[in-house]
């Protein structure tokens, strides 16, 4: 072997360890950008469903939110946004979720948009029954027992 086959090893070698790191710090990147994008992704769903119980109420929420519960990495906020949509008596409610980093930027990790029925109808309340008339079971007959209000009164529960 002459002394040039021996440098010109070495360079592809020198080449070689140079892109295998290059690659490797890009995969540890994106590795945590992905555990960051999991993270927001599972506090959304987490907080949405919040949301959609009634456990968070859709006004007086404005700005960036803590999240008080228990986070693995980082300190992370919600926002909540609400528009009324083009059916009647349905809101598009858009949760979005960040962590400090996008705090200072300003800028989401994730969100989530849903359209539900809106909440100021009172349709996840039961109807009072009055009387005996409503508190009757049923017959067997097939026929279901109602409030003896009149037609046009709401069934109650979320349709």
């Amino acid at each position: 072997m002459s002394l040039l086959e021996v440098v010109l090893a070495l360079a592809i070698l020198a080449m070689s360890a140079a892109i295998l790191a290059s690659i490797a710090r890009t995969a540890t990147d994106n590795g945590l950008i992905a555990h960051r994008l999991a993270t927001a992704q599972i506090l959304a769903e987490s907080k949405m469903a919040e949301v959609v119980t009634g456990a968070i109420p859709l006004q007086g929420a404005v700005g960036w939110m803590p999240i008080n519960d228990t986070v693995p990495s980082g300190v992370w906020y919600y926002q909540l946004q609400t528009e009324s949509a083009s059916r009647k008596d349905m809101v598009g409610v858009r949760l979005s979720v960040t962590d400090q980093a996008g705090m200072d930027e300003n800028k989401e990790v994730f969100y989530i948009v849903r359209w539900m029925i809106d909440p100021s109808l009172g349709l996840d309340t039961m109807p009072t029954q009055s009387g005996a008339s409503g508190s009757s079971a049923n017959s067997g007959s097939g026929a279901s027992s109602g409030s003896s209000s009149g037609a046009g009164a709401p069934a109650g529960g979320v349709q």
